[in-house]
């Protein structure tokens, strides 16, 4: 199948989309990864003739709904904002999350009842929040999934313990205001008290921090580390709906999680594979217990490694799509790709 996934920078946005061509890919499917901001949506429509469109509804624009209507074949799942009773309580003055506009939900609305697309909506969050945070999409007929973050085995499964990168604490990640609420209560205090790595692509404010890392290399800093923690944005702490990409890509690389607490990522691992903070006393109080028993890190670390493996990769989401796109000849294929690659 020809399968065309929008993006539109070099966000963390851009990697999710990367792990799930990946994994399209390997299941023996043609994926282009479209550039929205370089080449014409019909010019890309009429170039690939996709089956599968993955798009996003907050950057709909005209054309592309122009070229929806004109490849009535391709199926269409789209990102949306968030429009429910939960967001509507959310005040983004706080919490900026990315609530749907009145021209997005307009533009949805109409193509969905011209044409039937998209097929369904989608977001990243838990599954038990989408009637909160997506309901009114599904009260005014569109179809809304959950498709979570997943790990892409094929930048972090399994990293190499090097010397290089042995320390207590590691972390790989941007420093900037809005996450930095949470990195300045339950991080920075740590440093100079522990051995602490940090690399990312935008510079902090602290000694630790070690510059950027290529991303091959990363998942053999989470090996590495002795203790990887996984932090969250605010609102994940507060409506626990939100779950990141980070907590799957640190597992699926073999490391130690200690997580501050986000009630819908507990609910994905619910047996102790990332031990869980509700606050930065609590979060270094972990760091100490596991750092002075590290017979305690092994069986943790190994179940948190199978639990990724078992349910949370991008071949997973792939199965997914495929399933609730009522494609289960592609389903199937995709499973005994997942099956193979993992039996190597």
């Amino acid at each position: 199948m020809n399968i065309l996934i929008a993006n539109d920078g070099p966000t963390a946005f851009y990697y999710i989309r990367l792990g799930l061509a990946r994994a399209f890919n390997a299941c023996g499917h043609n994926v282009i990864m479209w550039d929205i901001r370089q080449e014409p949506p019909l010019d890309m429509f009429d170039t690939v003739k996709p089956d599968i469109f993955i798009g996003q509804t907050y950057n709909m624009t005209r054309s592309l709904v122009q070229a929806i209507k004109e490849n009535p074949q391709t199926k269409v799942i789209m990102k949306a904002g968030d429009w429910g009773p939960l967001a509507d309580e959310i005040d983004t003055a706080v919490y900026p999350i990315l609530k749907a506009s009145d021209q997005e939900i307009k533009t949805v609305l109409d193509l969905h009842e011209e044409t039937g697309k998209p097929d369904y909506v989608h977001i990243h969050y838990h599954p038990d929040y989408i009637e909160g945070t997506h309901g009114y999409w599904q009260d005014h007929g569109v179809p809304t999934e959950s498709i979570l973050n997943a790990a892409d085995i094929f930048d972090y499964t399994i990293g190499s313990v090097k010397k290089e990168f042995y320390t207590d604490l590691a972390f790989v990640g941007g420093y900037w205001g809005y996450k930095a609420q949470t990195f300045d209560k339950w991080l920075l205090p740590l440093c100079g008290k522990y051995k602490i790595k940090i690399f990312g692509n935008q510079p902090w404010p602290i000694p630790e921090y070690c510059g950027f890392i290529p991303n091959e290399m990363i998942k053999d800093v989470f090996a590495s580390a002795l203790i990887c923690p996984n932090l969250s944005e605010p609102h994940s702490q507060v409506y626990g709906f939100d779950v990141i990409e980070r907590p799957f890509k640190l597992l699926s690389s073999g490391a130690f999680v200690i997580s501050d607490y986000v009630e819908g990522l507990e609910k994905l691992f619910p047996n102790g594979e990332i031990q869980f903070a509700k606050t930065p006393a609590e979060f270094k109080d972990l760091v100490d217990h596991y750092l002075q028993n590290p017979d305690q890190r092994h069986d943790l670390r190994a179940a948190g490694y199978a639990a990724v493996l078992q349910s949370h990769t991008y071949f997973h989401r792939v199965i997914q799509i495929f399933d609730s796109l009522r494609l289960p000849k592609q389903a199937q294929q995709a499973a005994v790709a997942w099956n193979q690659l993992r039996n190597k």
